[in-house]
């Protein structure tokens, strides 16, 4: 008897890791899903991602206090993709339209669009695929988005799936 339940356990076990968030299904997750105001959406592979143009980030570690160096690209760049209004100069109702970044462990930030606009703001929100130079951990990614300007690194999101252009009430 004891063998049967230990048997029935073992299954169990076996099954809910499959089933379990952070399986080795989605841990092969390698694109992520940008969509627009219009509800236009665009899947990027880390292929793809790898071939647009690349930029840089200098992120402050502070355990231990080093800074490390990443790779990918600009948020607005991806944004671009999809809403024809990134890269022109915001208006009005532009101003109150934002991004929503959405990490596989459920993990979601905001960024208002008007901080992702360089006619406005010199930040440099990177959609990264990599640190210095070696791809992203499954900790980390292999997709993560950073915020570089803020103090705290609340509104970076790591194993980033979507990213989403929405528009206040």
């Amino acid at each position: 008897m004891k063998k049967r339940a230990f048997t029935f356990l073992i299954i169990w076990l076996v099954w809910w890791l499959c089933a379990a968030p952070g399986s080795a299904q989605q841990k092969d997750q390698t694109s992520i899903t940008v969509e627009g105001l219009d509800g236009a959406k665009m899947t990027f592979t880390l292929e793809q991602l790898r071939q647009m143009p690349q930029d840089s980030v200098s992120l402050a570690n502070p355990n231990p206090t080093t800074s490390e160096q990443y790779e990918g690209v600009l948020l607005r760049t991806l944004l671009a993709k999809v809403d024809t209004t990134i890269g022109k100069k915001l208006h009005a109702d532009d101003l109150r339209d934002y991004v929503e970044v959405a990490g596989r462990d459920g993990y979601r930030v905001v960024f208002a669009l008007a901080e992702l606009d360089p006619t406005l703001q010199e930040n440099k929100v990177l959609v990264a695929i990599s640190n210095e130079g070696k791809p992203l951990d499954d900790i980390l990614g292999p997709v993560r988005v950073i915020a570089p300007q803020d103090k705290r690194q609340a509104r970076s999101v790591r194993m980033v799936m979507t990213i989403t252009l929405r528009q206040a009430p």
